[in-house]
C-alpha cells in the first residue's frame, strides 16, 4: 500500500488554489461583466483570488472580500505576482457586512458562494448590502449550483465522485469525492463533505476533509429575495453562456439590480 504523508504539508489557502485550478469556465464571464459595468468591483468570498486577480488585470479596482486572513495574505501575493496590487484592497469580512464602497459597478459572489447562507436573515441581509453599495446602473451577479434535492436526499452517504485535476504547481493528480450527510428539502439546507486525496509522484497519499453546510437556492427563491432585497431580477440564466434557465441545468446565474432601474 502506499505511505501516506501528513496533510499539514500544504496550507489551507494553497490547497484551495490546487484544488480549484482546474476550474475555469467562470473567469471569461465575471471579465465581461466587469468590463461591461466597469470598477469598483466588489469580489465577496473572494477565497485566494481566483476572480480578483483575473479583475483586476483589467485594470479594474477590486475590493476583495473574505473571512479567512490567510486567504486574503495568499491572494495580496498572487496579486504582486501579476502585477496588480495597486488595484486589489483586502477586506477581512463576512458576506452579511456592509460593502467597503457605495459606488461599486459590480457585486460579484462567484462559485456557489451564496449558499453559505444558511438563514433567511443572512441572505437578505447580504442583498440589501449589496444593493446599498451599488451605484446607479450597478449589478449585483451570482452564481448558484441547481439543487436536485430529492435526487441528493436518495444519495446520502454515498461517495460520489466528483472528479479530479492536477495540481499545476507540482504536477500531483488530486481525487475530488463527496458525501452529503444531511438533506433537508423542505429548507434547502444540506451538511456534506467534501475529500481531496492527493496522490504524489512517489506514490505517496495524503487526505483532506472539509465540511459544509449550505443552502442550495431552488431558483423561485431569488425573485422573492431580490425584491425583499430592494432589487430587481435583471436575468436569471441557466448557465455562463446565457442557457436557458431549466430544472436540468447544473447551475442558476442571477443579475440583480437597483429597484430604481
Amino acid at each position: 500500500m502506499p505511505p501516506e504523508s501528513p496533510a499539514a504539508t500544504i496550507s489551507p489557502a494553497q490547497g484551495f488554489i490546487a484544488e480549484h485550478a482546474h476550474y475555469d469556465e467562470d473567469l471569461g464571464f465575471w471579465e465581461a461583466h466587469a468590463d461591461r459595468l466597469g470598477g469598483p468591483v466588489c469580489d465577496i468570498g473572494a477565497a485566494a483570488g481566483r476572480v480578483t486577480v483575473r479583475i483586476a488585470a483589467r485594470g479594474h479596482e477590486v475590493w476583495a472580500i473574505d473571512t479567512d486572513p490567510e486567504m486574503l495574505d495568499v491572494l495580496m501575493e498572487r496579486a504582486v505576482d501579476a502585477g496588480v496590487q495597486a488595484r486589489v484592497h483586502p477586506v477581512l469580512g463576512s458576506m452579511t457586512d456592509p460593502l467597503p464602497v457605495s459606488d461599486a459597478g459590480l457585486v460579484a459572489i462567484p462559485m456557489n458562494s451564496l449558499q453559505l447562507l444558511l438563514t433567511a436573515e443572512e441572505r437578505v441581509a447580504c442583498l440589501r448590502h449589496a444593493a446599498r453599495g451599488l451605484r446607479a446602473g450597478g449589478e449585483m451577479i451570482f452564481d448558484l449550483a441547481m439543487p436536485h434535492l430529492e435526487v441528493t436526499r436518495d444519495l446520502r452517504g454515498c461517495v460520489l465522485d466528483t472528479g479530479h485535476s492536477v495540481d499545476p504547481a507540482n504536477g500531483d493528480l488530486l481525487m475530488h469525492t463527496a458525501i452529503f450527510d444531511e438533506v433537508d428539502v423542505a429548507s434547502g439546507n444540506v451538511a456534506l463533505r467534501l475529500l481531496i486525496e492527493r496522490i504524489r509522484r512517489d506514490g505517496s497519499r495524503s487526505r483532506v476533509e472539509r465540511g459544509h453546510r449550505l443552502h442550495l437556492y431552488a431558483p423561485e427563491e431569488i425573485p422573492r429575495l431580490a425584491a425583499e432585497a430592494g432589487l430587481v431580477v435583471l436575468s436569471g440564466e441557466g448557465g455562463f453562456r446565457g442557457e436557458p434557465l431549466a430544472p436540468e441545468c447544473e447551475r442558476h446565474v442571477w443579475r440583480l439590480g437597483t429597484a430604481a432601474l
